[in-house]
């Protein structure tokens, strides 16, 4: 696996307005549709890749968790 380095945005950064597809149910949705109040966490990882295989179930109690807790 190649090293990239993260070109994440600071904490707190406004998203801007997007549509994507939901790589589950193929869905086109957008940041209208899924933000919260509370806060909102957009992953943007592989499906195919051996190291989200491995953390994937529990990446979904994690947003199952939070999730009940107000966050999308």
């Amino acid at each position: 696996m190649a090293r990239t380095p993260s070109n994440m945005l600071p904490l707190g950064t406004q998203a801007p307005d997007f549509k994507l597809p939901d790589a589950v149910s193929g869905k086109t949705v957008s940041l209208d549709e899924l933000k919260s109040d509370k806060a909102t966490v957009i992953m943007f990882i592989c499906n195919h890749c051996p190291f989200v295989k491995h953390v994937d179930e529990v990446i979904v109690s994690l947003a199952k968790d939070y999730q009940a807790k107000g966050v999308s």
